[in-house]
This record gives C-alpha cells, structure tokens and sequence, in this order.
C-alpha cells in the first residue's frame, strides 16, 4: 500500500512540476490553443505513462523477483567460472603429473559441483597414483559408484571400477564390467584390443578361482 501512494504522490507531484508553468504562461497567452494543449497532453499522458510502466514493469514484488532472478543467475555463473577454473588447474597438474595438487584441484570441483563426474574419476586417477600398487581404496571406490550412478556409460569410471574390481579378485564382476565398457569403444582400436585383452585375463583368473572352489568341494 506504501508503494501505491508514493507512487501516486510522485506523479502528482511531476504533473504540478510540468503543468503549473504552462498554466501561467497560458494566463498570459490566454488565445493560445497550443499550450491549452500541450497541458491536456501531458495531463492524460504522464499517468497513462505510468500505467503503461507498471503493467510491463510489474509490482514490487515481482521487481524484488526480477532482482533475486538476477542475483541467483549471477552466482550461478559465478559458480560455473569457478568449477572451470578449479578443472583448468587439474588438467593442468594432470600433465605436470603434479598428482597431489590434481586430486586437491578436483577435490574443489566436488565441494563446488559434487555431482561431477569428472571430477570425480579424475579424483580417482590421481589418487590412485599416490597409492601403492595404483591400488583404488574405499574413497575413490564409493567415487567411482557415484560416478557410474550418474553416468552409467562413463568409459573411464567403467575402466577403473573393473580395476577396482579385479583388484579385489572379483574377476568375474571385472569381466563383467569390461565387457560393458566394450561394447561402448569402436572395434579394432587399440583400447577396444587392451579392453579385450583384459577381459581374457579376468575370464581366465575367474576360471581358475572357479575350479579351485570346485576341487575344495
């Protein structure tokens, strides 16, 4: 209700602020139709103005709207420049094979975006080269889950849970997620030959496991 009556007081105030000074001059020019006129403009106008205002402009509640729209967009994209900024700098230790200020890098990523998937399998790849034996521990394990939950056809998050698994001698699982992960790559490329290649040793592990248990029996 405040709103409404400033908003009215101002325009009567702009309409007494532009027509009193025509409405003198008009007393002294009293034939003059011009002026007559020109007050009759701008008394009709100046309100339809604002009318016209505030009905494309909207009430204050949809101007405070339009400025927390705005506030949000800005953070978001503030948000986006920093989840680059942060990928940039891991790509960067990446190929530096500066492991240690990589996993930090994607480690931000994740506070900022934590349903990154690629910053999550690069978490992952650079953990494990801090570990020994490239081994995937439980963190970098629960990683790769989430990753693959997210994007259940993500080639590398495949690649390194197969590790994962064959790692933990669940053979079986590793061919299994392998085989997967192939039937994504384009035949007779060199990974689709190690991908391979790599199944066959998981089968064959997984055959020996097998009987072993058979012969237990």
């Amino acid at each position: 209700m405040t709103f409404y009556v400033i908003a009215a007081a101002m325009i009567a105030l702009a309409l007494f602020a532009l027509i009193y000074p025509l409405i003198k001059a008009n007393r002294r020019h009293q034939h003059s139709q011009n002026l007559l006129a020109t007050i009759v403009a701008i008394a009709v106008l100046l309100p339809a103005a604002a009318i016209y205002l505030y009905a494309h402009l909207g009430s204050p509640a949809a101007l405070d709207e339009s400025a927390r729209n705005i506030t949000i967009g800005a953070s978001v994209e503030r948000k986006q420049q920093d989840i680059q900024k942060w990928l940039d700098k891991a790509h960067e230790d990446d190929v530096a094979q500066r492991v240690g200020e990589a996993r930090d890098a994607y480690a931000q990523v994740l506070t900022l975006d934590p349903q990154n998937t690629v910053a999550m399998v690069g978490w992952v790849e650079a953990d494990m080269s801090q570990q020994a034996g490239y081994a995937v521990d439980t963190a970098a394990r629960r990683l790769l889950e989430q990753a693959i939950a997210l994007d259940p056809d993500n080639q590398r998050a495949l690649w390194l849970v197969g590790i994962s698994q064959f790692q933990q001698k669940d053979y079986a699982a590793a061919s299994a997620t392998w085989r997967h992960l192939l039937q994504l790559l384009d035949a007779g490329t060199d990974l689709a030959q190690s991908v391979t290649q790599q199944i066959a040793i998981a089968d064959e592990k997984a055959n020996l496991a097998h009987s072993g248990l058979k012969s237990l029996r």
